[in-house]
């Protein structure tokens, strides 16, 4: 898990493949570029919560860009804020669920961490 702070997303346009990494890790490659992340001065500035909200719209993004939005919240999951989001709403919690666990779920009787605890071994 990494804190939103420090989080910088990685994308390959080509492949179409996603990853979240530590600032302080970087990528190399050619193919890899970063559009957005701690590596941006702005981010830096940001709350977690407006981290979070350009996440979702970069989620958006990429999604109606041909990434496949399973693979971008599977990896925008690894961010400790994003994925708190889980348990803030009943659409991130199903949305988060059905990337995470392939099922679509909702925190009725448990919290959204309790289900993908107990569904993960299912």
């Amino acid at each position: 898990m990494i804190n939103a702070a420090e989080a910088v997303v990685w994308i390959n346009r080509d492949t179409k493949e996603i990853m979240i990494r530590s600032h302080s890790d970087g990528v190399r490659g050619v193919a890899w570029s970063d559009p957005i992340g701690a590596a941006y001065p702005q981010w830096r500035k940001m709350s977690n919560d407006q981290r979070c909200q350009l996440m979702e719209e970069t989620a958006i993004d990429l999604a109606m860009q041909g990434f496949a939005l399973k693979d971008v919240l599977t990896a925008f999951a690894q961010v400790v804020e994003f994925r708190a989001l889980g348990s803030e709403s009943v659409p991130m919690c199903r949305a988060l669920t059905s990337a995470l666990l392939g099922r679509c779920l909702e925190a009725n009787t448990m919290s959204f961490e309790e289900l993908l605890e107990s569904y993960s071994a299912v």
